[in-house]
């Protein structure tokens, strides 16, 4: 039996995954708040509003599933747990990349508390991204201290404080981002972090 490119597309409907669906609704949401529609949802997606129902049973459940900030993935953000670069490179370089994630990831959850249906509760219970990022900056800073890189007994409360500068950095840029926040400011703090951590000599 002969089949024609048509005959194919018809037999074949178009699969979607969940991921795809909640990338496209991700995008408008972080747009235009709460206020879109499952039916621009569905036609940003290249689906129809009864797929998108199978999906997710309701508009909300779909904007929370959209707007949940995923979790940071380590290596990338904080490099290996060995870092290659000098101590004090590492730590300017990672507190940026820190900053970016947060930046990224806190219009999210700005758009989430702003929900009439959020629970407080949720975000608490989901909110471990700080403290996964400061579990693997430890290990990293710890590292550090082995090759007598950094002063000891400090990795701990430096990675803390680098996790919370990285925060309050990236919560600067999302509320003000025509600011003229710059990475070399950023960097120059950290510098200041960095006198209170390096070997004596």
């Amino acid at each position: 039996m002969r089949y024609t490119l048509t005959s194919i597309a018809m037999t074949r409907p178009k699969t979607i995954s969940d991921d795809e669906i909640l990338s496209a609704a991700r995008k408008l949401f972080r747009a235009h708040g709460h206020a879109v529609s499952t039916r621009q949802v569905a036609e940003s997606a290249g689906i129809s509003e009864g797929v998108l129902y199978q999906r997710f049973v309701s508009k909300d459940e779909l904007f929370f599933a959209a707007m949940a900030p995923g979790a940071p993935d380590l290596e990338e953000v904080l490099g290996p747990e060995e870092p290659s670069e000098p101590a004090r490179e590492y730590v300017k370089h990672v507190v940026v990349r820190i900053s970016d994630y947060f930046a990224d990831v806190l219009p999210l959850a700005l758009r989430l508390i702003t929900h009439p249906s959020f629970d407080p509760g949720s975000l608490g219970r989901a909110q471990t991204a700080p403290a996964k990022l400061r579990e693997g900056l430890v290990k990293r800073l710890e590292w550090f201290e082995k090759q007598k890189k950094m002063r000891r007994s400090t990795a701990d409360a430096t990675a803390q404080l680098l996790v919370s500068l990285a925060h309050d950095w990236a919560l600067g840029r999302v509320m003000s981002p025509r600011s003229s926040k710059r990475t070399r400011e950023l960097e120059a703090m950290v510098e200041v972090v960095w006198t209170g951590t390096a070997p004596r000599s």
